[in-house]
């Protein structure tokens, strides 16, 4: 089980749940494919060169920064998890530095979602969601952000009918 399953309240349900976009993997991974081509490409270029040794050292070094990144974005890209749930927003990213999110329907406020050129292309987002108070919650890279957005908003106008509801039986 998850972490979103393991924290449902009594009475709620999953009504929209995801992860993150695999766009958080590209740069990453990118670079430490142009350095590992780079390590392996670097004795063909210079056959003679016996002052290449920094060079050389610089070109590794790089990669093992950038495998670390990789490996760091991967390890966040698999244990984090986001829901729309009929009572809450959830969410959680990380697995040893664990940063999670719970805000209660009833105290959303605003939802703001922000896309650049090609976060619409590939269909992810950053959604902004404003609690009373002014507390502010943001979920980065989420895949199909108008639906969760959407869902968010299903289970507001949800949550508004039940207590107009109940103050007008």
């Amino acid at each position: 089980m998850g972490y979103i399953e393991d924290n449902l309240m009594d009475d709620e349900s999953v009504v929209l749940n995801t992860r993150l976009h695999p766009i958080v993997l590209l740069v990453p991974a990118m670079g430490t494919s142009f350095l590992a081509g780079s390590l392996w490409y670097y004795p063909q270029m210079f056959p003679n060169n016996e002052d290449g040794y920094i060079a050389f050292a610089v070109i590794l070094l790089l990669l093992v920064y950038s495998s670390y990144r990789l490996c760091d974005r991967l390890i966040v890209f698999l244990t984090s998890e986001f829901a729309v749930t009929s009572k809450r927003v959830l969410g959680k990213t990380g697995f040893i530095r664990r940063k999670s999110l719970d805000i209660v329907l009833a105290k959303v406020e605003a939802i703001r979602l922000t896309q650049s050129i090609l976060a619409r292309i590939l269909d992810y987002g950053d959604i902004e969601v404003t609690g009373t108070g002014g507390t502010e919650e943001i979920l980065s890279f989420i895949p199909a952000p108008l639906d969760f957005r959407k869902a968010i908003q299903e289970q507001l106008a949800l949550l508004e009918t039940e207590i107009n509801a109940e103050r007008n039986p």
